[in-house]
C-alpha cells in the first residue's frame, strides 16, 4: 500500500488540499494523508469540513523524540522540513506503509505518475534541473550549489533495510540542525541530499522532465497543451508543477526567486491560473492568517527579533 502524504501547518491547509484533491484525481489507489505540524483540538477537526476532507495526522501524534526541540526552537518553515523525515519513519515503520509519497504542499498534480516511477527502487529523488541554464542566468547554478543538487520537496521510499538506513543517517543529521546557514554549509536537509546516491543502494535520481517542474528549471522545460492534457517539450506529460515562491495576491508571477516571467514565458499563465483558483476553491483567504501553535511565541520568534536588532545596530 501507497501512501501520499504532505506538511503543513493550519493557515497552509487550503494547499494541502488543493495538492491532494489534484494526485487523488490521478492516483485514487493511494492512501492520502495531510501532516499538521501545528496543534488543532479534536473538537475544530470535527467541524470543520476541510480538515475533515482528508486524514489529517499531528506532529504531536507521532510521539517523536525531537518533538520538544523543534517545536521550541524552528520557525514554520524548518519545523515542516525537520519533520519529513520523521512522518515518513513513522508511515513506513510505525503504520507499516509499503510506499510512501512525498510532496511539498505548494505543488499541483496534472497527470499520472507512471508506474516506472512509483515502483523504481527504495529512494527517489529529483535533481533541480539536468541542463545547464544560458550563461545570463548562472545564478540558477550558483544557487543549486548552494541549496543542494536535488530537491527535498518530492520523494519516494519503499519499506527496506537500505531505507531505514538512509532515514536514520538523515534523521541524525538533519532533523536538529535544520537551519539555513550558508557559512556552516547548511541549507536545511538539502545538502545532506547530495550524499545520497554515494551512500546508499537503490537508489533513483529520476530526471523525468515531467517531474517537479518549477521556476528553476524552466529554462529546459517547455509546456503545452492538447486536448486538456499538459506536456513538457511536446512529448513527456507534465506531472506536477511546483509553485516554489509564488503568491496568491501577485499571481501571474511565476516566482518571487525566478528570473523567468509570464512575458517571457506565456506557456506557464494557465498553471497559474489553475492554481490561484483550485486555493480560492479552497477557503485560502479563510485560512493564511491563522497563527501556528508551536511557533508563535517560541524561541524563533526571539532568535529574530535578536537579529533585526543585530543588523540595525549593524547598519549603524
Amino acid at each position: 500500500m501507497t501512501l501520499f502524504f504532505t506538511i503543513v501547518t493550519a493557515n497552509y491547509l487550503p494547499f494541502a488540499v488543493s495538492l491532494l484533491d489534484s494526485a487523488k484525481v490521478h492516483h485514487p489507489e493511494f492512501e492520502f494523508c495531510i501532516c499538521l505540524t501545528d496543534y488543532v483540538s479534536s473538537e475544530l477537526l470535527a467541524q470543520n469540513e476541510l480538515m475533515k476532507k482528508y486524514p489529517v495526522l499531528q506532529l504531536h501524534e507521532i510521539k517523536a523524540e525531537e518533538f520538544d526541540f523543534i517545536t521550541t526552537n524552528y520557525n514554520p518553515m524548518q519545523l515542516a522540513n525537520s519533520s519529513k523525515i520523521l512522518f515518513a519513519s513513522y508511515f513506513l515503520n510505525e503504520k507499516e506503509f509499503d510506499q510512501v509519497i512525498f510532496a511539498d504542499s505548494d505543488m499541483l498534480f496534472f497527470n499520472r505518475l507512471p508506474d516506472s516511477i512509483i515502483n523504481s527502487g527504495d529512494i527517489l529523488f529529483t535533481p533541480h534541473f539536468t541542463s545547464p541554464p544560458p550563461l545570463e542566468m548562472k545564478r540558477q547554478e550558483l544557487e543549486v550549489l548552494n541549496a543542494g543538487l536535488l530537491n527535498g520537496g518530492f520523494f519516494i521510499l519503499r519499506r527496506s533495510e537500505d531505507t531505514n538506513k538512509f532515514i536514520t543517517w538523515l534523521r541524525e543529521r538533519s532533523v536538529k540542525d535544520c537551519v539555513y546557514d550558508f557559512s556552516r554549509g547548511i541549507y536545511g536537509e538539502q545538502l545532506w541530499l547530495n550524499l545520497i546516491p554515494l551512500y546508499f543502494n537503490n537508489v533513483s535520481v529520476e530526471t523525468n522532465k515531467g517531474l517537479n517542474v518549477a521556476y528553476w528549471n524552466l529554462h529546459e522545460r517547455i509546456i503545452s497543451e492538447d486536448n486538456g492534457t499538459f506536456f513538457v517539450n511536446e512529448t513527456t506529460p507534465l506531472y506536477f508543477f511546483h509553485y516554489s515562491g509564488w503568491d496568491y495576491n501577485d499571481p501571474l508571477n511565476i516566482s518571487k526567486w525566478g528570473l523567468i516571467t509570464t512575458e517571457m514565458r506565456p506557456d506557464i499563465k494557465p498553471l497559474l491560473i489553475s492554481y490561484r483558483e483550485a486555493l480560492k476553491k479552497n477557503q485560502y483567504e479563510a485560512y493564511i492568517n491563522m497563527p501556528n501553535y508551536y511557533t508563535a511565541n517560541n524561541n524563533s520568534k526571539k532568535k529574530s527579533f535578536f537579529r533585526r536588532l543585530k543588523n540595525k545596530l549593524t547598519k549603524k
